[in-house]
């Protein structure tokens, strides 16, 4: 699966373990939120101050 900054963050969490090791690394504990099946890639990047296409491509690499 492709992750773009649209996707969801349940979808890209769903799609490989690697991918939730990315949220805890930048301390992002994305799945315990009541929000998470309404937050994209890019809200979550943007309200934690991070750049969406770095994040995106991490995101992305990690599924590899």
């Amino acid at each position: 699966m492709k992750i773009t900054r649209n996707t969801k963050a349940t979808d890209a969490l769903k799609s490989s373990r690697s991918v939730l090791a990315v949220f805890k690394k930048h301390n992002l504990y994305c799945p315990g939120c009541r929000g998470i099946t309404e937050e994209t890639i890019e809200k979550i990047a943007i309200c934690n101050g991070m750049d969406v296409k770095e994040f995106v491509d991490e995101l992305n690499g990690a599924q590899e």
